[in-house]
């Protein structure tokens, strides 16, 4: 039982406890120190605290603290001895990793065996492993499907010497495998401690970087023959002429270089990613997987026109070599026929010629002459025999007229299997020159031109174009100050004959009668559409522009276009790239020469279709279709009366000034242009069809309203009747209170 003492502590009486663990517990039981008494602010109990207030520091006590815990920590331990020593080896015991039995080389074979399950040889005292490793990154750009590594691992290896690796593609030039396989060697000198594994692994995902460098310099070494061969071979050269009067044609084999290599390689992309672009989208386009072949789709307004053993045709084979464009294309048909022969002979023929030129005008080249290159090879065999017997008699005769097929050959390469008539090359005041009025070479025989009537020898030759196509008139046109007038870009808005689509043709330069047709496709249905523009002279008397040859769309509008006046007082034109007017709008210029003021108004544009060379083959026979509307008719409605599905009460059109073309509202416009519209000046009325300047009711020709009529007797959000003893008694508002006003009684 514990008695309190004299002094405040208490006392433990245990007859069976010592003296000693008695002191212990009497030294145990005494109040600790404060330890805020000797802080600055002190201690916030005062004389109520549960601790002693002692002068002495707390180390000091802490010191005797743990003097009491060391004293009294071995009585309240009843722990024996045995179990320290238990204790003690438990805080050494570390497991160490454990070492492979085998040697590392041993164990990175095996790594190599088990990814690639290669073909393992032994040669030299070196191991060497022939195995294909398959490029890991799924987005790979390059065309190849797998390495074939050849691993050479010296006996030494991981303490002296390091592996290599050689390259046995044979579709990879050598100048890329050289660069490989300095790759890994950068690679095993770079970390000498890594696993065969990994410098496969580190190769594998710097494969892509490695193949775009630049391709490492090669030396090709070609043996020179010695006399003896050279006279041996020229001796067997003769027997084999003695024995066949053939001649024979040795193939030697051309060596690039590696600028020449490299340049082929950045072309031959460039022209696969066009030509993709260009046909990826149509059917039945394929591609095979080693990009070196492509099934084109063959489709042609000209259809008709080809030999009957081609129109069938759909697809054609396009074949492109490796080295392509240092080895020309070739293309093949499924058509067995001298004309498809015909046809792949001068469509290579050609790729030879024009290097220079991409895969897909190619193509376009193919397409738009068919016909004629389907002739083209059977001429050339006609000719052959004929001039074999007679090559000595004719020797001077070709010599004669090279130089006028070299000059056919630098305008169009197909021309010079034609032989040039005689007549042809006569003084211009001779009387056997013929007058073709289509002005096509290609279309000329030599039956047309035998029977064919001489024109008169006195007759001028005249520069106005040939009266076929679409026929461009400017009717009403207003001329002061101006000579002559000349459109020299035309800017027309087409319609696709196939998908009805709207497509834009900018900077139509006026081109002879033998000029190219521009092409262009759909962006819609990607069709062809093919257009070639021939200005004429506009004067007083005359107001014809010029004529359009459009094949695979229908004209719509015209644009913007550039025009050149010449002034009337000095006869001089204005500077290019002249005055840009459109219809409807007045357009004026001043003379750099004299100053006069020169000004034109186009009033109206029509467009007649003056013959049938634009109309389809296919459109010909058949179900007759609903005429199209080719232009405005001043005089006539709109379609629709200028109305659309925006605003059904608004009869007119509008020519905004962003674009310069005509739609019938504001969302029509957004609706098929990219651009943000702006604010148009000019309206088509939609009952007289005529421009003009904007008027916001009512036309300033005919009269017409054209915004509908206003109601009667009704509110129509406060624009329509607003006294209320007119108002209709269907209108709510007609019984209902106006604010500020008192109700009546």
């Amino acid at each position: 039982m514990a008695d309190p003492g004299e002094d405040g502590t208490a006392t433990v009486a245990d007859g069976g406890e010592s003296n000693g663990a008695a002191a212990t517990g009497h030294v145990a039981r005494q109040k600790p120190i404060c330890r805020f008494y000797n802080t600055p602010n002190g201690c916030r109990s005062g004389d109520q605290c549960r601790f002693i207030h002692s002068t002495q520091t707390t180390h000091t006590n802490s010191t005797s603290d743990m003097a009491q815990k060391k004293i009294s920590k071995p009585a309240q331990s009843s722990r024996p001895p045995a179990t320290r020593v238990e204790t003690a080896p438990r805080q050494n015991q570390v497991v160490s990793k454990p070492t492979p039995k085998v040697d590392p080389r041993t164990f990175q074979l095996n790594q190599i065996q088990r990814r690639f399950q290669p073909e393992q040889t032994e040669s030299e005292g070196s191991t060497v492993f022939k195995f294909p490793m398959k490029p890991s990154d799924p987005d790979f750009p390059y065309d190849i499907e797998a390495l074939e590594c050849q691993l050479t691992v010296p006996s030494t290896y991981p303490n002296s010497g390091r592996p290599t690796l050689l390259i046995k593609n044979k579709d990879i030039p050598r100048g890329f495998q050289i660069n490989i396989e300095r790759g890994f060697d950068s690679i095993a000198a770079a970390s000498p401690t890594t696993t065969l594994l990994s410098l496969m692994n580190q190769l594998d995902r710097q494969l892509e970087s490695i193949l775009a460098g630049r391709m490492a310099d090669t030396i090709k070494i070609v043996t020179n023959k010695t006399r003896s061969q050279q006279s041996s071979a020229a001796e067997g050269s003769q027997v084999a002429i003695q024995e066949n009067p053939v001649p024979l044609v040795e193939e030697c084999s051309v060596v690039f270089t590696t600028q020449q290599i490299v340049a082929a390689e950045k072309a031959r992309q460039s022209h696969v990613r066009q030509l993709e672009a260009r046909f990826s989208r149509l059917q039945p386009f394929v591609k095979s997987s080693d990009g070196g072949s492509y099934t084109i789709p063959i489709d042609s307004p000209k259809r008709s026109a080809w030999p009957k053993a081609l129109q069938p045709i759909r697809s054609a084979h396009l074949l492109v070599p490796q080295r392509y464009p240092l080895e020309p294309a070739e293309v093949l048909f499924d058509v067995e026929a001298p004309e498809a022969s015909a046809v792949s002979a001068a469509f290579r023929m050609r790729a030879a010629q024009t290097p220079e030129s991409t895969l897909t005008q190619q193509i376009n080249y193919l397409i738009q002459h068919m016909k004629e290159m389907s002739v083209l090879p059977a001429e050339n065999k006609q000719e052959a025999p004929s001039q074999q017997p007679h090559a000595s008699t004719d020797a001077a005769l070709s010599q004669s007229s090279q130089p006028q097929t070299a000059a056919v050959d630098s305008r169009d390469s197909h021309i010079r299997y034609i032989q040039r008539p005689a007549e042809w090359d006569a003084a211009p005041d001779s009387d056997s020159s013929s007058d073709e009025e289509d002005g096509s070479v290609d279309s000329a025989t030599d039956e047309d031109i035998e029977t064919g009537e001489d024109a008169p020898a006195d007759q001028p030759a005249t520069s106005a174009p040939a009266e076929r196509g679409i026929l461009l008139s400017l009717p009403r046109l207003e001329l002061h100050g101006i000579e002559l007038l000349e459109l020299v870009s035309l800017n027309i808005t087409v319609k696709c004959e196939r998908c009805k689509d709207i497509l834009d043709i900018a900077r139509l330069r006026s081109a002879g009668e033998d000029a190219k047709m521009r092409l262009e496709s759909c962006k819609k249905c990607a069709a062809g559409i093919a257009a070639r523009y021939r200005a004429d002279m506009i004067h007083a008397n005359s107001v014809r522009a010029g004529y359009i040859d459009l094949e695979g769309a229908i004209i719509v509008d015209l644009l913007p276009s550039s025009f050149i006046a010449t002034c009337s007082g000095c006869s001089t034109p204005s500077p290019a790239p002249g005055v840009v007017a459109v219809r409807g709008d007045s357009a004026m210029a001043v003379c750099r020469e004299c100053h006069q003021k020169m000004s034109f108004r186009i009033v109206e544009v029509k467009f007649l279709q003056v013959s049938a060379s634009a109309i389809r083959a296919s459109t010909v026979s058949g179900k007759k279709k609903a005429k199209e509307n080719l232009g405005i008719t001043a005089g006539t409605a709109l379609p629709k009366e200028g109305s659309c599905s925006h605003y059904r009460k608004s009869y007119r059109w509008f020519r905004f000034s962003c674009c310069g073309k005509v739609f019938a509202c504001d969302r029509c416009h957004d609706a098929q242009s990219d651009h943000p519209n702006e604010w148009a000046n000019r309206m088509l009325c939609g009952y007289c069809s005529r421009e003009q300047n904007y008027r916001p009711e009512d036309c300033g020709i005919c009269h017409a309203s054209l915004i509908g009529r206003r109601g009667r007797g009704f509110w129509e959000g406060g624009k329509g009747t607003r006294d209320p003893r007119k108002m209709s008694r269907k209108d709510p508002r007609k019984y209902k209170r106006r604010p500020g006003t008192k109700a009546t009684t």
